[in-house]
């Protein structure tokens, strides 16, 4: 099993079709900016078991961070970890989504 880096357009499409969203930024980034309905499993936190417990239904995943570097080494971390579920990787991040106008909600 492998991952798919792709683009903010198809992350969105992947969003609205019920993709499970897996941030995989500090605690500090995610309160400022992050997608509704996110998941918060930071990059030192990541495992394949912690994703199957946030993602009983075995939904395709969708890891973002914000530029895509962090998200690339979490969806590697899965795939050596053998998870089973189909993993896709926002190629540029949040920083990318907000830069297209996608919505984000903040906690601060």
């Amino acid at each position: 099993m492998s991952f798919k880096s792709i683009n903010i357009q198809e992350s969105a499409q992947l969003v609205s079709e019920g993709a499970l969203v897996v941030d995989v930024r500090e605690p500090g980034e995610y309160n400022e900016a992050h997608l509704a309905g996110t998941v918060l499993i930071p990059l030192g936190e990541i495992s394949a078991e912690k994703v199957k417990q946030a993602n009983p239904e075995n939904k395709k995943i969708l890891i973002h961070c914000r530029s895509g570097k962090r998200s690339k080494m979490a969806a590697n971390i899965l795939v050596d970890q053998n998870y089973a579920g189909e993993i896709f990787d926002m190629d540029t991040g949040i920083n990318g989504w907000i830069e297209s106008g996608q919505p984000v909600v903040s906690d601060n």
